[in-house]
């Protein structure tokens, strides 16, 4: 390698690491304040750079909501993906189970992250979906195996009913396609569980549930006894 590659992966490796510098900074605004409130001027001064300068890093707001959004996958999808592999050579019940807890906890512990991608819309940001499509893909990529398991053992109840119309059919091919390459109708049972845990994750995390109810922890652990039921044969 010459004088001139070496120099060029230096730049390099320093660039990613004033990205990551960025990235960080942008985090602990957004924890503090919320996505909306995300200014690349307070980012920039956090960590002793010019606005400009951060410009050549992150040329626009929106370009740093979307690498917060697709960290945030990647998160979720690391969470899921080591839940999985710590289940090794259990059924899928107790796969599907552990998974929705992983869910959970990964929410739990890190709320700005959940709500940067499940939360309410930022105003003014339209999310470039061919950037962000592969990350939030790969965060139900192991419910997907999961799912993909069962129906390999006979154990899901298909042909799903209702029947999809054929627009929603078609909606549902065109995603899988595209993504996950895999049944659409798995992919479909994928994205309904994940709904209704993503649904009882914002109500906790937002504080929406009576103070009577002490163990929001029982209340998922039920929930995922009912979905399991719901799509067994």
């Amino acid at each position: 390698m010459g004088d001139t590659d070496r120099k060029a992966e230096r730049h390099a490796r320093q660039f990613e690491a004033t990205r990551a510098e960025i990235r960080a900074a942008a985090w602990v605004q957004v924890s503090e304040r919320g996505a909306a409130s995300l200014s690349l001027r307070a980012v920039a001064a956090a960590i002793g750079l010019s606005a400009p300068a951060l410009y050549r890093y992150f040329p626009s707001r929106d370009s740093l909501v979307t690498a917060l959004i697709i960290d945030a996958y990647q998160s979720l999808a690391l969470a899921q993906n080591k839940t999985l592999d710590s289940l090794a050579g259990k059924s899928w019940e107790e796969c599907l189970r552990g998974l929705g807890l992983a869910y959970r906890a990964w929410a739990t512990r890190q709320p700005a992250a959940f709500y940067i991608i499940f939360g309410a819309p930022i105003p003014g940001y339209i999310q470039p979906t061919e950037e962000t499509l592969p990350a939030a893909g790969s965060s139900l990529s192991a419910l997907i195996q999961v799912l993909t398991m069962a129906m390999k053992e006979g154990d899901l109840a298909l042909p799903l009913e209702p029947p999809a119309t054929a627009s929603l059919k078609a909606a549902f091919t065109a995603w899988s396609d595209a993504v996950h390459h895999n049944d659409p109708e798995i992919l479909y049972l994928a994205f309904s569980i994940a709904s209704r845990i993503q649904g009882l994750t914002l109500a906790e995390l937002g504080g929406q549930f009576a103070p009577f109810l002490k163990d929001c922890g029982e209340l998922f652990e039920r929930e995922l006894e009912r979905i399991i039921n719901d799509i067994k044969a």
